[in-house]
């Protein structure tokens, strides 16, 4: 199972490169993760389940592709196995499509989570004029 995302936002692909990468513009809208957009880079997520229990998603950037794409795995601390995120921009008429593909769900329970449209939703919010 792939979780496949896309979200037209109203700025070109450099502004939202920018606000995906670089830490004081993302934690504007996503505030509560590190993110080193350099392959090797640590991803790490630090959140709350439903529960309000303390979670930790953890994982390594291993692609990138500057302005245009990077790819990432990451696994919640109580996951045995890790997704692989991929999250690409696309220039449009109107902005930049930003599209969020997440492989790796058939090799875990419960079936994925729906975090990546909330995500984009904030970023879209975020630069939106």
């Amino acid at each position: 199972m792939i979780v496949d995302e896309s979200l037209l936002i109203p700025a070109p692909p450099e502004r939202v490169w920018r606000a995906l990468t670089d830490a004081l513009d993302r934690a504007e809208w996503w505030g509560y993760i590190d993110l080193d957009v350099t392959p090797g880079g640590k991803v790490e997520e630090r959140w709350s389940d439903d529960s309000g229990h303390p979670m930790l998603t953890q994982g390594v950037v291993t692609e990138v592709e500057e302005g245009r794409m990077f790819r990432f795995t990451w696994s919640d601390t109580d996951r045995p196995v890790a997704t692989a995120v991929e999250i690409t921009l696309t220039a449009a008429e109107t902005g930049t499509v930003v599209r969020v593909l997440e492989s790796g769900w058939d090799n875990l329970p419960g079936g994925p989570a729906a975090g990546w449209r909330i995500h984009l939703t904030n970023l879209r919010r975020h630069l939106s004029p």
